[in-house]
This record gives structure tokens, C-alpha cells and sequence, in this order.
């Protein structure tokens, strides 16, 4: 496929490793593309130009700025864009919303508003996984203020997480309580009319990341398996790719065609003490694995690429005949750190072995891969450093 046939694409957000990560697939592909850049700090002309791709900055994310909405429109058609995408579920629900301001022909290559709706809710999530002959955890969904008393003792510890996590008040991510009293606190704690929280039984086994891709049509879903090696505050910081079970592969392309994805997605399991894995999440998009697998040989973006040409894309430009394992040093740098200093949580994996988690870091430090760190992208990675600090120095001010 010529690089005059493929579409031409905007990616619309802040400098953040995904971004940067679908930027150099992009390039290094022969893909044309633009970065439609938000925010209140503007892309140097140095960076931009490192960057290697044209940039236009359209300010702060104002949707609702009907004047804000007209730059975007003008961006789109003064790049030639034929299809826009982002990296961020509300994100991609306001462009579906507002299409009818984008130049004729420009496709949103971002979930649809429908999925995004129903997978806005956890406890939504697991039944539709259910449904899709997924295994689940055991589940609990508490109102702010609810007694907890419906929780078998048996149960604990959980890992409890808001259901919707945009509606948590206060927010917070994942807590692991060890028994009803800590549980109970932490949904009192929950302000009324707050999100519900879910409570999983705690489970202490590896993640498992499902990488997915399928066609508007749905005629292609493919699947690719990565087992997370280390993670650590809740992100994953070394994965190695593994051969998925046949019936995670299909529950996992049931549940995509259930609710009609379009483009790319990744699921999220845990496998429990007997093997199996469990699902916890879909996230319907690029996000923050799409460096690590590009790294270990999937090119996500180019994926994206393959579901808006259908049959057009072969897929040895974005699956690699052998996959490697990957991650992110500087990551792995400070689980290293803070597993020496004893700062591990229940969450992390492995714990509390901290002789194999310092082994494993090591190991990867020494041979494995990280796309952040490509030694043919140092261009794009200055650019990167060049941004980060300045929107570090640019809050320093702000905040004197």
C-alpha cells in the first residue's frame, strides 16, 4: 500500500508518551499525519520541529468555545485530514457529537459514544464480560454511606475501585482494604451522590493485557496476549508477550462485537491463584500500553490504520513475526527504587517478593526494550524532553 493511498491523520491532544508513541509509528510508516495540540502551553517551534510532523496549537480543550470548535474545524481542513483521533474516551464522545463541524468526509477513528456509555460503569463492564463467556471476579456495588454487611468475611482483602471513576468524590483510583471496618470507611468516606464503589475480591496473581483490533464492519478482530512481568502504583512497568486461551481470545472478540468497537482497544485481567484469568477492564482505545507493545513488536497505531483500510493493511506492518518484552525504564527505575525503599503496595505484582521484583527489573533494565528510549528516535524523544520541561517550568511559574 503506497503511502499516497493511505488516510491522512490528526491526532488531537496533549504531548503525552501514547501521543508520542502514535506520532513516530506514523512517520517511521509513511503514514501522513498531524498533531492537533490542547493545552495552555504552546509547542516551541524547536519542538515541533523535532517532532517531525506538522502541529497545530489550538489552545485550552474548550468544546463547548464555539470559537474553539471552529479552530479545530479550520485545523482539519487546512491539514487535509481525513480522519481525526485522541486518546481519551470524553474526548472522542465530543467529536462524535460535534461531527457535523468537521469538513465533509473526515471520520472519527474513536470509540463511539454508545460504548463509551456502557463501559463508563465497572459493574457494567463485568456483566457485559460475562455475558460474553468472560470469567469475573465476585462483585459488590455500594452506594456512598451503604452498609457493607453483604460481604462474606471469606472475601476480604478487596481491591475496591470507583464505578464510574470521572463521578468519585473524592476521586481515587484502586484501594485494597483488609477487612469490613476499612471498607466501610472508605465507602462513608464516598460524598453523596457520588460514584458507587465496586469491591473485588483481592487477587494476587499477574495481569494479563488483551491488545485488540477490529473493523468497523467487524469482519477483522484480531487478539495478542502480554503478560505483566512487574507493575507497580497501578501502572504496567514490564510485560512479555504469551500465547492467549483460545476462550479469552473469543470472549474477548464477543464483548467487542457486543458493543460494535470500531478501531483499537485493550482488555485487562487478572489470573487468579488456579490460572484462569479474570476480567477487570476494557479501555475502547490507544492508551498507556500502546509504547510498551509497540516496543514489543505490535504497532498499535499502524493497527488503528488497518481498521480504516480494510484488507488494505497486511498485517506484518504492525505485528512483528516475533514479539519481545518490553516496558519503560524510567519506570522500571523507580519501581526499583521503591521497592528498595519498602514503598511496595498489595496492588503491585509481584509482592511482596522483592527479591524477584528487583531480579525481574534488572533483567529488563539490561535487555529489555522501550520505545521512549528508541535509539533512532532520539529527535522525537528531545522533543518530548523539551516539552515536558517546559510545561514543568511553565507550572513552576504559574504556581509562584
Amino acid at each position: 500500500m503506497t503511502a499516497a493511498a493511505l488516510p491522512r491523520l490528526a491526532l488531537l491532544g496533549r504531548l503525552g508518551t501514547p501521543q508520542l508513541a502514535c506520532l513516530r509509528s506514523w512517520r517511521r510508516q509513511g503514514v501522513p499525519c498531524v498533531f492537533l495540540h490542547v493545552g495552555h502551553w504552546p509547542l516551541p517551534g524547536l519542538v515541533q520541529a523535532l517532532l517531525g510532523v506538522p502541529c497545530w496549537h489550538l489552545g485550552p480543550l474548550t468544546f463547548d468555545d464555539a470559537a474553539w470548535v471552529a479552530r479545530l474545524a479550520q485545523a482539519l481542513r487546512d491539514s487535509g485530514a481525513e480522519a481525526i483521533t485522541c486518546v481519551s474516551e470524553p474526548i472522542s464522545e465530543r467529536l462524535w457529537a460535534l461531527r457535523e463541524h468537521w469538513p465533509a468526509g473526515v471520520v472519527v477513528a474513536a470509540v463511539a459514544p454508545d460504548a463509551v456509555r456502557q463501559l463508563a460503569s465497572k459493574d457494567r463492564q463485568r456483566e457485559l464480560a460475562h455475558a460474553s463467556g468472560l470469567q469475573t471476579l465476585s462483585s459488590w456495588c455500594f452506594a456512598p454511606g451503604e452498609p457493607v454487611h453483604r460481604v462474606p468475611d471469606s472475601a476480604f482483602p478487596l481491591a475496591v475501585r470507583p464505578d464510574v471513576a470521572a463521578e468519585a468524590v473524592p476521586p481515587f483510583k484502586v484501594e485494597v482494604v483488609a477487612d469490613r471496618a476499612a471498607l466501610q470507611r472508605l465507602v462513608d468516606l464516598q460524598s453523596p451522590g457520588s460514584s458507587p464503589v465496586i469491591a473485588q475480591p483481592l487477587v494476587r496473581g499477574p495481569n494479563l493485557l488483551v491488545h485488540g483490533w477490529r473493523e468497523a464492519s467487524g469482519r477483522c478482530c484480531g487478539t495478542l496476549g502480554f503478560a505483566v512481568e512487574v507493575k507497580h502504583r497501578g501502572l504496567t512497568v514490564v510485560m512479555r508477550p504469551q500465547p492467549l486461551p483460545e476462550a479469552v481470545a473469543q470472549g474477548c472478540a464477543r464483548m467487542a462485537d457486543a458493543l460494535g468497537l470500531q478501531g483499537v482497544f485493550h482488555f485487562d485481567f487478572v489470573v487468579d491463584a488456579d490460572g484462569v484469568p479474570r476480567f477487570l477492564d476494557l479501555n475502547p482505545r490507544l492508551g498507556g500500553t500502546t509504547g510498551k507493545a509497540l516496543a514489543a513488536g505490535f504497532d498499535e497505531p499502524m493497527a488503528l490504520v488497518a481498521t480504516l483500510r480494510p484488507g488494505e493493511v497486511p498485517r506484518s506492518r504492525y505485528v512483528a513475526p516475533k514479539l519481545a518484552v518490553s516496558g519503560g525504564k524510567h519506570q522500571a527505575l523507580r519501581a526499583l527504587w521503591g521497592t528498595l525503599r519498602g514503598t511496595s503496595t498489595e496492588a503491585d505484582y509481584p509482592y511482596p517478593q522483592r527479591r524477584r521484583v528487583v531480579m525481574a527489573l534488572l533483567g529488563y533494565l539490561l535487555t529489555g526494550r522501550d520505545e521512549l528510549l528508541r535509539g533512532d528516535s532520539w529527535r522525537s524523544l528531545l522533543a518530548f524532553a523539551l516539552y515536558q520541561a517546559g510545561r514543568m517550568r511553565a507550572g513552576a511559574s504559574s504556581g509562584r
